[in-house]
């Protein structure tokens, strides 16, 4: 459940949410290259529309399922625009018909059983 204000903000305009995206990626350990700023395994599990979400005054409420099968991060994604992607802006562009957010990734640590310990 996020919040998706009906009043401008304070430079007179009203951005609107039109979609997230539940972006996962897989933890396998520390990486090998601390200077490396990818994850390969990261990826778009799903995109939630705007219409798809339950709305309840400046309330949007989304929901997604997914069991995870390893150890592994999620965080969600926000945008006004229809891109699929954040593109770089072009000269001139007014910023707020292009906005995105990232939420803080949560981590997914499965526990182990004990015959996987064991082994």
């Amino acid at each position: 459940t996020l919040t998706d204000p009906e009043t401008p903000n304070a430079a007179g305009h009203h951005p609107s949410l039109s979609r997230l995206d539940v972006i996962i990626g897989d933890i396998s350990g520390p990486a090998q290259n601390q200077d490396n700023d990818h994850n390969p395994t990261t990826r778009v599990a799903s995109r939630i529309y705007r219409a798809e979400m339950m709305e309840g005054g400046e309330r949007l409420t989304a929901r997604w399922e997914s069991a995870a099968r390893s150890d592994q991060y999620i965080r969600l994604r926000g945008t006004n625009t229809t891109e699929l992607e954040p593109l770089q802006d072009p000269m001139g562009e007014n910023p707020w018909d292009d906005l995105w957010f990232y939420s803080n990734p949560i981590f997914i640590e499965l526990e182990k059983s004990a015959a996987t310990e064991i082994q």
